[in-house]
């Protein structure tokens, strides 16, 4: 296996918002949940290669830092920054939801 070009850094309101779509989820299905989780995943290991393929993320609030997204689970963005060998997660976004609930916007 590859060396990691990247470390991924998930900001820890991120997390919890991310945490909490697993929860609501697994009251639903636990079977949907865990393939969620798994998409999750499989977008972090993601951004350990290739995070600079990924499009620019437009914010609605000017920003002068260049953010990106990768989109995973049909539905759900990851929104993060790029900082030298790090990859910093800001957000995890529902994309169904009002954008009003981001953390970035």
């Amino acid at each position: 296996m590859h060396e990691c070009k990247y470390s991924v850094k998930v900001d820890s309101a991120a997390y919890e918002k991310m945490y909490e779509h697993f929860r609501f989820l697994a009251r639903i299905s636990v079977l949907a949940a865990e393939r969620l989780y798994a998409a999750y995943e499989e977008a972090l290991r993601f951004l350990e290669y290739s995070p600079e393929i990924c499009p620019s993320y437009i914010s609605k609030n000017e920003t002068d830092v260049d953010l990106k997204f990768k989109l995973f689970g049909k539905r759900y963005r990851i929104v993060f920054e790029i900082i030298d060998n790090a990859v910093y997660v800001y957000d995890v976004q529902d994309c169904r939801q009002d954008m009003d609930k981001s953390l970035v916007d």
